[in-house]
């Protein structure tokens, strides 16, 4: 279904991008849903990229930033999201070396504040455990933060 597009696909992603940062796949992704033809979605992109509106290393940085600073999501969980968002394995690694953080204090403070926010004190330890491992959290960090949460 071609669908009859008054922009073209460079102005179109332009305008996308002045409302916020996408990563090159989710562009990509909507300039194929908005029925823009493979070749000029290919050379908007490209023109894209080498006027950096889009630069996927910095974008994944800054994005892998401000889920440590949300403090929601464990380690594995954050990695996940930003592959899903369409960032490449190379972008992720870098993301992650560059933040030079100790990930075994941050998910344990993770998730004692995640315990803290969901279970009352005398909670079912195995529930407590059970839930950090389906957020994704290793498990000496959710053994550590619920022994400390339930003996307090």
């Amino acid at each position: 279904m071609k669908v009859q597009n008054s922009k073209t696909a460079l102005i179109y992603a332009v305008d996308l991008l002045a409302v916020r940062a996408y990563s090159e796949k989710q562009l990509t992704d909507k300039l194929k849903r908005r029925g823009y033809s493979e070749t000029e979605i290919a050379a908007a992109m490209q023109r894209l990229t080498e006027r950096h509106y889009i630069d996927d290393g910095d974008l994944c940085q800054r994005q892998y930033q401000a889920y440590l600073n949300e403090g929601k999501r464990s380690i594995k969980a954050i990695l996940y999201k930003l592959k899903e968002k369409g960032f490449n394995s190379v972008d992720i690694e870098n993301a992650q070396a560059e933040c030079d953080i100790d990930t075994a204090d941050y998910e344990y403070r993770v998730c004692i504040k995640l315990l803290a926010a969901h279970f009352k004190r005398s909670a079912d330890r195995q529930k407590c455990q059970a839930y950090l491992y389906r957020k994704g959290f290793n498990f000496s960090a959710a053994r550590n933060a619920v022994d400390e949460f339930l003996s307090e």
